[in-house]
């Protein structure tokens, strides 16, 4: 039989009984079958990252970051687009390129940059939430202002007053729904709430845990065809005093 090989990996021939696989110091081994063994030389060295590598290397581990406590939210905000990327990866993406979103710096500016260092021992990068998006697409913008409520006990009500926007010939639709997203970055609390549809106007309360600081939350709103395929871009709200 004929074994399809790399032009990197030696093929060695070996007796029935000894087959070696895995890896051994520098070198993978892998069983390729009737005896032969390919083996090929490991790639310990990974290519230094230059200032500008290392830069986008940080932004883009700023946001991963908070992906962890986003995941919920992200599921419904950023629905998979025509090529099949995932909510977690758009939301990336997608923000890592938008203007005013990440702010990077050198840790140590005088210093040139090492080679030997990761990007996260040289640069730090901070999240302006205020210009992040929570969803993206051509839909138009919700109309929707946002206030809070004092309740008692442990509670207070973060509140989305909506009024109907619908244009004739807009990409818009009556029936397209509205979503609420409140996130605290100081204590990783994210939600995601619907509101009601396009074409209604109303109030809708989301209750707020009182150990989440309302001077921490940012308030988002977006809307999203009925299909749950297509969003508009997020809109940012000061939720104020």
């Amino acid at each position: 039989n004929t074994h399809l090989i790399p032009e990197s990996m030696a093929r060695i021939k070996s007796t029935n009984f000894y087959q070696k696989s895995g890896k051994v110091a520098n070198e993978v081994f892998s069983n390729l079958g009737n005896g032969v063994v390919g083996c090929r030389a490991q790639n310990s060295k990974q290519a230094p990252l230059n200032a500008e590598q290392k830069i986008n290397a940080s932004g883009f581990s700023a946001l991963n970051a908070e992906v962890r406590y986003l995941n919920p939210v992200l599921r419904v905000t950023f629905p998979r687009d025509t090529n099949g990327t995932k909510w977690a990866n758009r939301f990336t993406s997608v923000n890592k390129k938008r203007e005013g979103v990440l702010t990077t710096t050198k840790i140590n500016p005088d210093t040139p940059v090492d080679p030997k260092k990761k990007a996260n021992e040289e640069y730090t990068s901070e999240i302006d939430w205020t210009k992040v998006l929570f969803a993206a697409g051509p839909l138009l913008v919700p109309s929707v202002t946002v206030s809070k409520t004092t309740e008692a006990g442990e509670t207070y009500s973060v509140v989305f007053t909506q009024e109907a926007n619908v244009y004739e010939g807009a990409y818009c639709w009556t029936n397209d729904r509205l979503y609420g997203v409140l996130y605290s970055p100081d204590d990783h609390f994210a939600l995601v709430k619907q509101l009601r549809d396009r074409g209604e106007n109303g109030v809708t309360s989301i209750s707020v845990p009182s150990f989440v600081k309302p001077e921490n939350i940012h308030v988002y709103s977006l809307a999203m065809t009925a299909a749950g395929k297509i969003t508009s871009n997020s809109v940012h709200t000061t939720l104020g005093a």
